[in-house]
């Protein structure tokens, strides 16, 4: 049935731009296409253990609440085989726009990352071909207000709210505009809500940008989150314990560019409260912080480097009645290969968090960052990089550290034509003694590790 409805869909597409001229809309079509071939030598590397959108985060009665993660973080760092992948992703987009730009029409879909030789419930690809696989990316319009001017969006649309909360797609009704210098956008978010009647689940974004110089940009938003879990829509708890969730954003953040000097910072404030229904479980009041600053140099017009500081406050009393830890909504953060998604394998999907922390016990990232445009066809990227929790991990008895290790990370493009990138990206970890606790066993000591990426991109 869904390949029967991918088809007509498909069909309606190629109907309406042959048809085009007749119904004055103009049409564009694009795609990317990655195939990648990757290798590690620690498998459970690549399980995308946690997923943000999918978790929230917070520890209470002593427990962790990690429902909606994919497999357990505490078996990242054990003595796993190692692995050679063979990997398809890809993505087609439509638009449709009227002759006189006031309106128009996104539908994007998506095949999402699968392994070369999966079978898993018949959406892999097999022998014999593929399985059932196609999802929906994009699914919105867009129509100039008459008046007082700017675009209402509706439907599943790019939120881009900021790298660090908010960079995924969701369902939603938003305002985008100008005023004066600034460029602002208003917006309705709905969550994932088995009852769509009561408002549970439900986002609401205010956000504006300026740039106030030729050097210097200036933003800042705001996010609240009214949020409902229960057994309802089986959100719940590891434990099946429901709950109530309010919980807030408000973010701060700026570029500079002047001569050979640029930097970049973010700082974010969460805070907010998780109410239980069980009147005996002491409720919770979130307060936690995100601070993020790169400042870098252009030594010449092709090659630059930058250092990076990265905190991310976490949780150090799982016991007590406050919520210290950032807890992103949904996003794809750049912190390196080993733990996060920039390489080729977290573009499709192979990695161990899309989010900036572990678990509940946050993150500090120290990074000194080299890029070299070697010349039209050739750019190669370095970083070297100190990785700890903000707050120690102690999942080993009566043993506690928050050292990750020390990652050497490098990315290599070369630009075939302006359609076709061939890429390899490597890393390489000496694990510390905090990535200890992220093995399955007490008497466990993590290794180092490695991954190792190459493949195509190709984009239009």
């Amino acid at each position: 049935m869904k390949n029967v409805y991918f088809k007509f869909i498909l069909t309606m597409i190629l109907f309406l731009a042959l048809a085009g001229t007749t119904y004055a809309f103009n049409y564009d079509f694009h795609g990317k296409m990655w195939q990648t071939i990757g290798n590690t030598d620690n498998d459970a590397a690549m399980y995308h253990s946690q997923k943000s959108g999918k978790t929230d985060f917070f520890s209470y009665n002593g427990d962790l609440n990690d429902k909606g993660m994919k497999s357990t973080m505490y078996d990242v760092m054990s003595e796993n085989d190692s692995a050679l992948l063979g990997l398809t992703k890809a993505r087609l987009r439509f638009e449709g726009k009227t002759d006189d730009g006031l309106a128009k029409i996104v539908y994007g879909l998506e095949v999402g990352t699968y392994n070369w030789g999966d079978t898993e419930e018949e959406k892999g690809f097999g022998l014999s071909g593929d399985g059932i696989n196609q999802e929906t990316r994009f699914a919105y319009a867009e129509v100039v207000i008459p008046v007082i001017g700017g675009q209402a969006r509706a439907g599943l649309q790019p939120t881009k709210i900021n790298e660090w909360v908010w960079s995924e797609t969701a369902p939603g009704l938003t305002y985008h505009s100008k005023f004066g210098d600034w460029k602002t956008m208003a917006g309705w978010y709905r969550g994932e809500d088995g009852k769509y009647t009561d408002g549970d689940n439900d986002y609401f974004v205010i956000k504006a940008d300026n740039k106030l110089n030729t050097n210097i940009t200036m933003g800042l938003f705001g996010i609240y989150a009214d949020l409902r879990k229960s057994e309802t829509d089986n959100h719940y708890t590891s434990v099946s314990d429901a709950y109530d969730s309010d919980t807030y954003y408000a973010g701060l953040t700026g570029k500079f560019n002047q001569d050979a000097i640029f930097s970049n910072f973010d700082f974010i404030y969460q805070g907010g409260d998780i109410d239980f229904d069980n009147a005996t479980i002491r409720d919770l009041d979130r307060s936690a912080l995100l601070g993020n600053l790169t400042v870098g140099f252009k030594v010449s017009d092709n090659f630059k480097i930058s250092g990076n500081i990265l905190y991310v406050s976490g949780d150090n009393n799982p016991d007590d009645g406050d919520a210290e830890n950032f807890d992103s909504i949904d996003v794809d953060v750049k912190i390196g290969t080993i733990f996060f998604k920039d390489s080729m394998l977290a573009d499709c999907d192979r990695t161990i968090s899309d989010a900036p922390y572990i678990m509940d016990k946050g993150l500090v990232n120290y990074a000194i960052q080299g890029e070299y445009q070697i010349n039209e066809k050739n750019n190669l990227r370095t970083a070297i990089r100190y990785l700890t929790t903000a707050e120690d991990l102690k999942f080993k008895t009566n043993e506690r550290d928050n050292d990750l290790g020390y990652e050497f990370d490098m990315w290599y493009i070369y630009q075939v034509n302006k359609y076709v990138q061939l890429k390899i990206d490597a890393a390489y970890l000496v694990a510390g003694d905090g990535a200890d606790h992220l093995a399955a066993s007490d008497n466990y000591e993590s290794d180092d590790m490695y991954k190792l990426a190459t493949g195509v991109k190709i984009k239009f």
